[in-house]
């Protein structure tokens, strides 16, 4: 495999920011060696760049895992261990809730009748990871058949489950229920207790276009043709099969998100491969059926270079595929720590983001709703306090993303990165 180079102060975007970045997939890694030096030429705006991108994509609790087991003597800040050492203690909590949360919702609907399989991170987090919180969870996806979704919502609407805010009430799921034909899941509830947000899936990936939803109609076939049973605490729970999940690891990660989603889909694919057997003979045809050999190949890669001695099973196709990466894989690995709140900015750049103005997309920013601001500080949606974290989080873009948003732009790197991403878009696509 060819080697990503890693020990320079910028990447192929000619951005400086690239050398933390980099850094910190290093630091994930559970095979990567840091040379001292890499950490000596590192000034305070690179820790800084660091530490953001540590927060944007949940990487704290892993990162501080990491650094226990493998770079206690690193001369890191004491900052980034501290705050790594924190989400993982504000992680360990939050998933011994979550596990409850699953075990009630998945009585809630079996009491029901309705069949119920829980999608990616709670089978990750609870039986692929070493520790349930080196991979943290936004929400709890369950999937549900497409005949009972509306009976699913309305189930736990009569539990205490409320809208999250983000979509329409039951009456309108009843009287228009192709409101959401496009989508592969209805809006945003809180659970009954209001710790978390559930999202009642119809699908396992958007289903906007024709190729969409063929791929979505064979991924749900594997899903609930393979779903296995395993427990959370006592209670028995469906989950897809090993080899539908790291097809589902894929399809979100480099189709649905090229990328853009974090390099959790490297430590998720690392860890699922060393403790379940997946299919391959099956995993490779399904790929190809779903158009998206090429984005297996990529991840598959990446994740082989950062976590190694993974039993993949490459056939002929894919290994020739996988020699025709070449700087695809730097590029690959500097989306997965993409500034996500600058995305929508590249995306306009490549001529490929939605037209909305600038004011409403700016007001957006600020006034995220209150399940979500819960998401990013350790209160209750429900609470008067969480008012209290909106002057936080503005200060926090005032201070440290608005101007770091602004020394991109005067750089260029909104043009270098919207290359980057292009690149690796039409390689996926070729």
């Amino acid at each position: 495999m060819a080697r990503i180079e890693q020990g320079s102060n910028s990447g192929p975007s000619g951005n400086p920011e690239d050398a933390p970045r980099l850094l910190l997939l290093d630091l994930l890694s559970d095979t990567r060696a840091i040379a001292p030096e890499r950490i000596a030429a590192l000034g305070e705006s690179s820790w800084n760049v660091l530490l953001d991108a540590m927060r944007q994509h949940r990487l704290g609790a892993l990162l501080h895992w990491q650094l226990e087991q493998r770079h206690a003597g690193l001369g890191l800040p004491q900052t980034i261990r501290d705050e790594a050492r924190q989400a993982w203690r504000d992680a360990t909590r939050r998933m011994l809730g979550l596990q409850y949360e699953l075990t009630i919702l998945s009585k809630l609907l079996g009491a029901a009748g309705i069949r119920a399989i829980a999608l990616k991170g709670a089978f990750l987090a609870y039986h692929a990871y070493p520790e349930a919180a080196l991979r943290p969870m936004r929400d709890l996806d369950i999937l549900v058949p497409e005949d009972q979704l509306v009976d699913a919502w309305n189930t736990l609407l009569a539990a205490g489950a409320r809208s999250a805010g983000e979509g329409d009430s039951a009456e309108d799921l009843r009287r228009d229920h192709a409101l959401h034909a496009g989508k592969h899941h209805l809006p945003a509830l809180l659970s009954p207790s209001g710790f978390s947000k559930v999202e009642l899936h119809r699908g396992v990936q958007s289903a906007a276009s024709a190729m969409e939803r063929d791929r979505n109609t064979l991924l749900l076939q594997g899903v609930w043709g393979h779903a296995i049973t395993s427990p959370i605490a006592t209670a028995p729970i469906e989950f897809p099969a090993p080899t539908d999940m790291l097809l589902h690891l894929i399809m979100h990660a480099a189709y649905d998100h090229l990328l853009n989603n974090g390099p959790l889909v490297l430590s998720d694919i690392a860890f699922l491969l060393r403790r379940h057997a997946v299919d391959w003979e099956r995993f490779w045809r399904t790929a190809d059926a779903l158009q998206s050999m090429r984005g297996a190949v990529l991840l598959l890669d990446l994740a082989t270079y950062y976590w190694r001695d993974l039993p993949i099973e490459w056939t002929a196709a894919a290994a020739q595929l996988r020699d025709d990466l070449g700087a695809i894989r730097l590029s690959a690995s500097l989306l997965l720590l993409q500034d996500r709140e600058l995305t929508p900015d590249i995306w306009r750049k490549r001529g490929t983001g939605q037209s909305g103005g600038r004011i409403a997309r700016a007001v957006g920013r600020l006034l995220i709703p209150r399940a979500e601001m819960a998401l990013l500080y350790p209160v209750d949606p429900r609470s008067p306090r969480i008012l209290l974290c909106y002057p936080a989080r503005w200060w926090r873009l005032a201070t440290r993303r608005i101007p770091a948003a602004w020394r991109t732009g005067q750089r260029g790197d909104l043009r270098r990165q919207a290359e980057i991403d292009t690149r690796v878009s039409r390689w996926l696509r070729v």
